[in-house]
């Protein structure tokens, strides 16, 4: 029920985002486009996991909607000795917002919104997929190291719904506090310099009628 709540909270968020994005479009003087991988480090059943995939999306003033993919690339040999590997792996919407990402370094926040697989190997060969849905939202900062290249370092915290009880499988040990490295390559885009001309230089011009 806790997880519900806090999916409909984050769904209304998006909603609202949503919302001022459409005037954005129209109102917005900066597009840019991007590719990023994505690194995500969590906790589960006690242990340290690290995830890994990439991800790409649109540019709009400050604020950016695009698609994401991730995948756990050690959940081995550590849960207990009935479990032999699980794994997970979801990807969808992806939501963000970088506030003043003109300087150096600048807070940044994203949403993902996914779907996904839940993946259980036993020891005795048996084995369960479930589907699952995916939210982490993450605050933390931004570096733009070149032009063409921004790096964030955050911190969140996944939410997993989905997974069947009769799994053996504690839903509540996939939500996890997260840490992440988000490397962005792309064009940020240039603000129109609607004043090029205005607030530079300031000539006074007098004539001389006599």
């Amino acid at each position: 029920m806790k997880n519900l709540i806090i999916v409909i909270c984050l769904l209304l968020s998006v909603s609202t985002w949503a919302q001022r994005e459409q005037t954005l479009f129209g109102k917005a003087n900066s597009f840019g486009l991007f590719v990023s991988p994505l690194v995500e480090f969590s906790q589960t059943y006690g242990d340290m996991s690290t995830s890994g995939g990439g991800g790409a999306g649109l540019i709009i003033n400050n604020f950016f909607l695009g698609a994401y993919g991730l995948g756990s690339t050690d959940f081995v040999d550590f849960v207990d000795q009935d479990i032999y590997r699980l794994e997970i792996a979801h990807g969808g919407l992806w939501l963000g917002y970088a506030h003043r990402s003109r300087r150096l370094i600048h807070p940044y926040s994203s949403l993902k919104i996914g779907w996904g697989a839940v993946n259980v190997d036993f020891e005795d060969d048996f084995n369960i997929d479930d589907a699952v849905f995916v939210l982490t939202p993450e605050v933390g900062l931004e570096l733009n190291v070149f032009r063409f290249c921004r790096v964030a370092v955050t911190g969140g915290y996944r939410i997993v719904d989905g997974i069947s009880k009769s799994s053996s499988v504690n839903e509540s040990e996939f939500n996890s506090f997260t840490g992440g490295i988000t490397f962005r390559f792309g064009f940020f885009g240039h603000k129109k310099n609607r004043n090029k001309y205005r607030g530079d230089i300031d000539i006074d011009i007098d004539i001389d009628k006599d």
